[in-house]
């Protein structure tokens, strides 16, 4: 009886999202997504000082004395990237082109500071030293890795966004080194895992809001110092944010929002947390028109499963089951696909995403970033800084006028040597299906492009 209960409840609360979807929802899509063959990669974890700095870190060390939690077995050598690692990379992207023959663009969502932590045995008072990138513990220094991440950025490859601020809620691992002598050991060698750490959310319904709120505003502060232009989307780690949260995100202008359908709710699970679940997004698409949700519809994780060639042949599938849907497709490949202490095992993941690229070069598709992706969504058009051109699109099926915000021209300036732009935003005409690669020259004159 009460499965029959649950399962009711279930339908009704669908049904509830679908009404109201029907009743406040938004207008007909105005681009025609089957025909436009999108693909948007989000990457995440880049820039996580974690799990280790190096493949001496866990000499010494019972691991199962940690307890971290369930993840794949690949992820106890996962480290921060090196210059080679993002080169490499890099360099793959550069060899694939769109339909538009501009290079794949990689979304790489970053987290933005780490802890060091030093014993003091003598004194009992144990040292821990806050770093925010460009800045990394010591045993995570990477020689030449941001002269890397710019060059990917110069290249129009690399697209930096914004994953969160420590991955981990640090006062639960502080506590953790007080309590386990092995947390402290493990800490001391610069290893972020500790009991329960799956369970130590960033954005963890515990922690205080104006600490969340100081968090967020320096990551963007930094996020934008270090790679020289603001946060366009967000991913909450661990998937788990509420409606506080993206309160939070929108009052900083931050209005596209990665991953909900992989969205949790740290204080409902089981069949309960499902209805919240599905009847929450279904509510949220249809009557926050404020935001964008892009989802991710498509998983690429070579290196966590036993057989990566075939992880390649579903993500080609689930591609292009998306695009017959009439869906963009969002690309989900997280890090330790392309970063790992056994190079073996980076060699593998960069190996099978250019195979993947080889598939997906040749249905012709258009590779994007979040912010297009959004844009298009929003209004049919899009804009986008990509190394040292703007690229502009319209993908409705009437002429349009993309306007291209003062910020993004003064980013495009600040690329190309200059100070500042002072000329303002900018308006470019597109006809129907129109998209244009611009460089700064051609905003420079008496008035909007035409």
């Amino acid at each position: 009886m009460m499965m029959v209960l649950r399962k009711l409840l279930l339908v009704l609360a669908i049904g509830l999202g679908v009404v109201s979807g029907l009743v406040w929802g938004r207008s007909r899509a105005q681009v025609d997504w089957q025909r436009a063959r999108v693909v948007c990669i989000q990457s995440d974890d880049w820039g996580l000082c974690g799990f280790l700095p190096d493949s001496t870190a866990l000499v010494g060390l019972d691991r199962q004395a940690l307890s971290p939690g369930d993840f794949p077995e690949v992820y106890w050598n996962s480290t921060l990237e090196d210059s080679a690692m993002v080169a490499d990379l890099v360099a793959v992207l550069a060899e694939h082109r769109g339909r538009d023959r501009l290079p794949v663009v990689f979304q790489a969502n970053y987290i933005m500071a780490s802890q060091g932590y030093t014993a003091q045995p003598d004194s009992g008072q144990d040292h821990w030293t806050k770093y925010v990138l460009p800045q990394v513990p010591p045993a995570y220094e990477r020689r030449g890795l941001w002269t890397a991440v710019d060059a990917g950025i110069q290249a129009g490859v690399w697209q930096p966004e914004l994953h969160g601020h420590w991955h981990y809620d640090p006062l639960i691992r502080q506590a953790a080194a007080v309590d386990n002598p092995v947390v402290a050991f493990s800490s001391s060698h610069q290893i972020i895992l500790f009991p329960e750490s799956e369970y130590a959310w960033e954005l963890g319904p515990w922690r205080d809001p104006a600490i969340l709120d100081a968090e967020l505003d320096l990551s963007l502060s930094a996020f934008e110092d270090l790679f020289g232009n603001p946060v366009h989307s967000i991913i909450a780690p661990d998937y788990i944010w509420n409606d506080s949260h993206e309160k939070r995100w929108l009052s900083r202008g931050l209005t596209v929002i990665q991953g909900q359908r992989e969205q949790r709710f740290a204080r409902h699970r089981g069949m309960l947390g499902r209805v919240h679940k599905v009847a929450h997004r279904i509510w949220t698409r249809s009557t926050r028109l404020d935001r964008t949700y892009l989802d991710r519809n498509c998983l690429f994780e070579p290196v966590q499963h036993q057989d990566p060639q075939a992880t390649t042949r579903d993500a080609i599938a689930t591609t292009e089951a998306a695009w017959n849907r009439g869906e963009p497709v969002v690309l989900e490949a997280h890090r330790i696909n392309f970063a790992h202490l056994d190079s073996t095992i980076h060699a593998l993941g960069r190996q099978e995403f250019d195979h993947l690229l080889d598939s997906l070069d040749a249905g012709e598709p258009l590779y994007l970033a979040d912010g297009e992706l959004a844009g298009l969504t929003r209004r049919g058009t899009s804009w986008a800084v990509r190394g040292d051109q703007v690229v502009v699109r319209n993908l409705c099926r009437t002429r349009r006028i993309v306007v291209v915000p003062e910020d993004a021209l003064s980013v495009l300036a600040r690329r190309m040597g200059q100070k500042s732009w002072s000329q303002g935003s900018m308006a470019v005409a597109l006809g129907p299906g129109e998209s244009q690669v611009l460089g700064l020259s051609d905003f420079v004159g008496p008035g909007p492009l035409n």
